[in-house]
């Protein structure tokens, strides 16, 4: 970026050439980035604030916790937890294995503060077990955070943290749902974030079949989830009373089933065959823009500008899909990818882009607000990324700042009063579409007080549908 701002015509061009020849090659070739794009935008937009100056010893520093991927402080930005140099996967451990977690988070204040880490161990329902920590964890309570580095060569200056765990220090001696919550300054009371994650002790083998609804009059558009436990190996006294099986659609918990009980029992085999209990609208394959490389325009990207010394992404303006014809391409099913083209730490150097929205509607939606939403909303109707409806140029905008990377997302409608998004208004909804499916089965043995984690099932329905 830098050979911009050179003012010598052979210098720039003599760099041009040679990080030209260092640039990530893609399948379609990328324009080079006109100074402004296709659409006049308004400069004067207005922009988060993506620094903030610390406040200590504030009473906004004390929050309440919540059980749930959160972030509580303006300052922190692209907290992401997976599997150790596995950047797409969920966040998942198994009892007795020695794969670890690694957890990513930025931070936007420009001085270096103590952050601690802690964990809770919850319920199927997400609340605290109550057991005691050392009844879950073996060696320390608690620990620092030791591993971060500055930002290099971006316009929007950041430090990175990063844990892994487990550790020599950190040990889990259960199964079940976790949350791992960080605070500053050595108190717990200041929390700056919340990221879930699961242990299993894998005792139940789960078969699925995922296809198109049974009902003919779910057949376009809904996905039907037909599974069986297998308790051959890991007797139940009362499978209808002790195990509890959620399953999830690319991540989301809002609108995850949570309820099924088992339709009959087979031997050691508890069949999960219904035909409108276990039904998820098949919804739109992934939005999507490439933002690995600023220098040059990229897939769904209309124009890159430096405005005041940031760097401002325009995408381009987009149509909701709700009437048109289903049509199958690659995602990454709302997950996204941090990344910068030429780097070898993009966690470190990757900058942050004021990214700039449009969706085009001729008229507001009824009753609901529309939001960016996917992985990069941590799955929720995020006030950050609410769109705001321009009546003059009949579309909804958005402005947000997002770190360098390659993106998946949809639109969804939050009807007002509720809490479950609507993917399908803007989106449409298709039977074929591909989407992962997420089985998680936990069991509460009698006179327990916390629910073991005892089968776990990634399933993709691509392959259901060939």
């Amino acid at each position: 970026m830098m050979f911009l701002l050179m003012q010598n015509t052979l210098t720039k061009s003599i760099l041009f050439i040679l990080l030209f020849s260092l640039c990530f090659v893609s399948c379609k070739p990328k324009k080079e980035i006109s100074e402004k794009p296709k659409k006049e935008w308004n400069a004067e937009l207005p922009e988060p604030n993506i620094y903030i100056e610390p406040e200590s010893n504030s009473e906004e520093d004390l929050v309440q916790l919540k059980y749930d991927d959160y972030i509580y402080k303006d300052n922190i930005s692209s907290a992401q937890l997976y599997l150790k140099d596995q950047p797409l996967s969920y966040p998942t451990l198994y009892l007795r294995d020695n794969k670890q977690l690694e957890l990513h988070f930025d931070d936007f204040d420009r001085k270096y503060k103590t952050y601690s880490y802690e964990f809770i161990h919850c319920n199927a329902n997400w609340e605290p077990s109550g057991l005691n920590t050392q009844e879950f964890i073996e060696g320390f309570f608690s620990g620092f955070i030791e591993n971060y580095s500055y930002s290099f060569n971006t316009y929007i200056p950041y430090m990175h943290f990063q844990l892994t765990f487990p550790n020599e220090n950190i040990q889990f001696k259960l199964s079940g749902n976790y949350l791992i919550k960080i605070y500053e300054d050595n108190d717990p009371e200041k929390i700056v974030l919340t990221k879930r994650f699961y242990i299993v002790d894998e005792q139940i083998k789960i078969n699925s079949n995922i296809h198109i609804a049974t009902l003919a009059r779910y057949r376009d558009y809904k996905q039907e989830i037909d599974f069986e436990l297998d308790l051959s190996l890991y007797p139940v006294r009362d499978p209808y009373q002790d195990l509890k099986v959620v399953i999830l659609q690319n991540r989301r918990w809002d609108n995850a089933i949570t309820s099924l009980k088992p339709l009959f029992v087979n031997g050691s085999k508890l069949v999960y065959n219904y035909e409108d209990n276990n039904l998820f609208d098949g919804l739109n394959e992934f939005r999507f823009f490439d933002a690995k490389n600023i220098r040059f325009q990229s897939i769904n990207v209309d124009g890159i500008q430096i405005i005041d010394n940031k760097v401002h992404l325009f995408l381009l303006p987009e149509e909701p899909r709700s009437y048109k014809r289903y049509y199958s391409q690659q995602d990454l099913n709302g997950n996204y990818l941090i990344k910068r083209d030429n780097s070898d730490n993009s966690n470190r150097d990757g900058d942050y882009l004021t990214t700039h929205f449009t969706l085009k509607r001729e008229s507001p939606v009824d009753n609901g607000d529309v939001y960016v939403y996917g992985q990069l909303s941590d799955w929720k109707h995020q006030e950050k990324f609410k769109m705001n409806y321009v009546e003059v140029n009949n579309e909804y905008v958005l402005t947000v700042p997002i770190k360098q990377g390659y993106y998946n997302y949809n639109y969804s409608v939050l009807p007002h009063g509720s809490d479950v998004g609507d993917m399908s208004i803007i989106e449409g909804t298709h039977s074929a579409t591909e989407n992962e499916y997420y089985f998680l089965i936990y069991h509460r043995k009698p006179g327990e007080i916390y629910d073991r984690l005892v089968g776990f099932e990634i399933k993709n329905s691509f392959n259901q549908f060939k």
